[in-house]
């Protein structure tokens, strides 16, 4: 009988010791996977930018379809979407769903429009409300970094500016990842080898900014 309570001890142990995260790791122990939600912006009744026959909303949607995509078969990493078709989706309901699911960080998927037509490039946004240490700056930099140099497209910083990302407080960003106004941009973004570069470089600005 102690033989076998013994025996049921350290199986106890063996597998706590492997299923408890290290102090130090900052990454959950191998075969747990970290979850982020990505959001295709707009949907539905609101298209976002509409330019030359092109709507936003879809644009939005076929880039986070590709990094879904990307992303199917990870061992690490578990992709949610805050919507798969047409269809819209109250903004903040959109960060509750990714606390609901228990997200590391929320990334929204957007396409830019300006008045000139010359203004180009993608740019990333933080909600002006987070403090200079919050890590939403590095999520938005990471990724930011990781489109451009994934499309070579002009690169236009990271900004902030009042946004709904400040219901949450997961590290949140919202990526502009062109401009339909600019007409050569337009003309890329409309490209599905272009889709899936720009998926690839958000996918990738992910990966790096969780370690992974």
């Amino acid at each position: 009988m102690q033989k076998l309570l013994f025996l049921v001890l350290s199986v106890v142990i063996l597998v706590l010791a492997l299923t408890v995260p290290a102090g130090n790791a900052g990454l959950p122990p191998q075969g747990w996977s970290l979850t982020v939600v990505v959001d295709p912006g707009h949907g539905g009744k609101d298209p976002g930018a509409q330019v030359a026959g092109v709507d936003e909303k879809d644009l939005n949607l076929a880039i986070a379809l590709r990094l879904l995509s990307l992303a199917d078969g990870h061992p690490r990493l578990r992709v949610i979407l805050t919507r798969t078709s047409d269809r819209y989706v109250e903004l903040v309901n959109r960060v509750r769903f990714a606390e609901k699911v228990g997200a590391v960080l929320y990334l929204s998927i957007h396409a830019n429009a300006c008045s000139d037509p010359a203004v180009c490039g993608v740019e990333t946004y933080v909600d002006d409300s987070r403090p200079p240490e919050d890590p939403s700056w590095s999520l938005a930099w990471t990724v930011q970094a990781a489109v451009c140099a994934a499309t070579g497209a002009a690169d236009r910083g990271v900004r902030s500016q009042r946004l709904y990302l400040r219901h949450t407080d997961l590290p949140a960003a919202l990526v502009e990842v062109g401009y339909l106004t600019c007409t050569a941009e337009r003309r890329k973004l409309s490209s599905p080898g272009y889709q899936e570069r720009i998926a690839q470089g958000i996918f990738q600005g992910i990966l790096d900014f969780l370690g992974l």
